[in-house]
């Protein structure tokens, strides 16, 4: 199939008017091509797209590319502003007419399910059940299975976010049913070994993520591969046997893909974790500095390095290591640096860097002697 030419805004500005077949190209190349054509960081164009259709009341294509600018921050790590948008998407589609199609009702419930995710992915976690709750009442026996599997796939990470381990035990049972491939399967899998480990039952823990091992192996799912590893770290971490989940979460982190914004949090945060365990402190600032470098490199939102920064401060602080005390407090120095130069309008992100400085005060004193 020849590759369709790369659309430009220009394009578009320079005609007045499109006609009925001029449209559908135009949506099926924007729809076809997003990541081909690298649209995601093209806003510009996608906003001039949306007011086409907007122009040409074409709702249901204008809804799909409001989500999309919202992918588009997504992929920037910038999750409010994507929630904000997807659920623009979101109220659009409840004011087409025509709301028994059922395409418009499948798309709003995958819509409902990227809202939800996003919400708890920010640790809205009330938000979060409360769009899993609403997106309840379009479920019916006309959706997909593979929709159906990811809204109980999906409601069930959020369950046991919030706790509500008994109603993600049953949602992670339904996803199963729903799970009609190896690597459905093992995302399921996988959230039965979050549950049990939660419920602190570690060997059904290990005995799910092992079949989800199994399964994603199968396929050599690489992303999949390393989130087991990552959790089966996490699992060794919390029953304090730090030698295992060393060896998981360096397995996790030959494999994984660091451009990925989101798994650069997950993972960095469990690594940073075991060694600081291990009393690495070396180890530990070499990996946030790394962590770092990556979130200049794929611009995600400072403040997802926060959590990180402080895991280090917490510990070095606590243990009053000079050394790595003075090399961490050079890197918080440099990112408050760095967000006078950048003109970062963030007052949180750069409170709480001074807050991590101020943890290392002792740096800053010369020891006295205290006399007798």
């Amino acid at each position: 199939m020849e590759k369709s030419k790369r659309i430009f805004l220009e394009d578009l500005e320079e005609k007045d008017s499109f006609n009925h077949d001029e449209l559908k190209n135009l949506y099926d190349d924007i729809v076809d091509n997003l990541d081909n054509h690298d649209y995601y960081n093209d806003r510009e164009l996608l906003f001039k797209v949306k007011d086409i259709f907007i122009e040409n009341k074409m709702m249901f294509e204008t809804a799909h590319i409001n989500k999309e600018i919202g992918i588009s921050y997504y992929k920037e790590g910038n999750i409010p502003k994507a929630i904000r948008y997807v659920e623009n998407a979101v109220y659009i589609l409840q004011n087409i007419s025509d709301d028994c199609d059922i395409r418009i009702k499948e798309t709003l419930v995958n819509y409902l399910i990227s809202i939800g995710v996003g919400y708890y992915e920010i640790l809205s976690y009330e938000s979060s059940i409360n769009t899993f709750k609403n997106c309840r009442k379009l479920i019916d026996d006309k959706i997909s299975d593979n929709v159906l599997w990811r809204y109980y796939h999906e409601y069930t990470i959020s369950s046991i976010y919030t706790k509500d381990y008994h109603n993600a035990k049953k949602l992670a049972y339904k996803a199963l049913e729903y799970s009609h491939d190896n690597v459905k399967k093992g995302f399921t899998y996988n959230d039965l070994g979050r549950y049990y480990w939660k419920v602190k039952r570690p060997l059904d823990s290990r005995h799910a993520y092992d079949k989800g091992l199994e399964l994603f192996k199968a396929e050599n799912h690489i992303y999949g591969l390393a989130m087991t590893y990552n959790n089966l770290a996490m699992l060794y971490y919390s029953n304090k046997k730090i030698e295992q989940a060393t060896e998981w979460i360096e397995k996790c982190f030959e494999i994984f893909d660091k451009s990925n914004p989101k798994e650069c949090i997950i993972y960095f945060d469990t690594y940073i974790r075991i060694i600081l365990r291990k009393h690495d402190f070396g180890e530990a600032v070499d990996k946030l500095l790394e962590f770092i470098r990556l979130s200049d490199n794929y611009s995600f939102e400072k403040r997802f390095i926060l959590d990180a920064i402080e895991l280090v401060v917490d510990r070095i602080s606590k243990f009053k290591d000079e050394e790595y005390g003075v090399k961490l407090k050079n890197i918080l120095v440099h990112l408050i640096k760095q967000t006078d130069d950048d003109d970062i309008e963030d007052n949180y992100y750069t409170e709480k860097l001074y807050g991590y400085l101020g943890r290392l005060r002792y740096l800053f004193y010369k020891k006295t002697k205290r006399r007798d």
